[in-house]
């Protein structure tokens, strides 16, 4: 149990990033929690499970500890992150929770961090949107919207199409 709270506080670490890297969209407060663009990709009717990714950043004074993810419609999340064994091999396992220090970012995003929901019931199009509740150690559950993007979406932000 030592060795798992080790890990998922350095593999959280790996993913901090400064406060003005998070993207722009709707932002959920509460208790000195701030999430921000909780966005999901569009997937076809026959997936079974559902990526989501988010910035999450503390403004408090200690370290807060995320412990659950959950939708209606699917299981429970899980935290997947990437990781790599002694030979250099990479792959993607499951941590218990995610630590973020006081005045950090998590930044969960494709190929880093994220939550995974198995056991989708319901088939969504980009523009939907549907509540997920974030759980904290000792904060309770945060409610939150999630966006789904459609499935051509680049994720580049900055450049303009014409």
């Amino acid at each position: 149990m030592f060795h798992r709270a080790i890990t998922a506080a350095a593999i959280s670490a790996a993913f901090i990033m400064p406060a003005a890297a998070h993207h722009d969209g709707d932002i959920f407060e509460a208790n000195g929690i701030v999430v921000s663009h909780a966005h999901t990709v569009e997937v076809s009717a026959s997936a079974h499970s559902m990526d989501v990714f988010m910035t999450i950043e503390n403004t408090t004074d200690t370290a807060v500890t995320l412990t659950g993810a959950s939708v209606d419609f699917a299981d429970s999340g899980i935290f997947q992150a990437p990781s790599v064994s002694d030979s250099g091999t990479m792959s993607v396992r499951e941590v218990s929770a995610l630590e973020i220090a006081p005045g950090q970012v998590l930044t969960m995003q494709p190929s880093g961090v994220h939550v995974v929901f198995h056991n989708v019931q319901e088939a969504f199009e980009g523009g939907d949107h549907f509540h997920a509740h974030l759980t904290f150690d000792g904060l309770g559950e945060m409610e939150i919207e999630v966006e789904v993007e459609h499935g051509d979406h680049d994720h580049d932000h900055d450049e303009e199409t014409s």
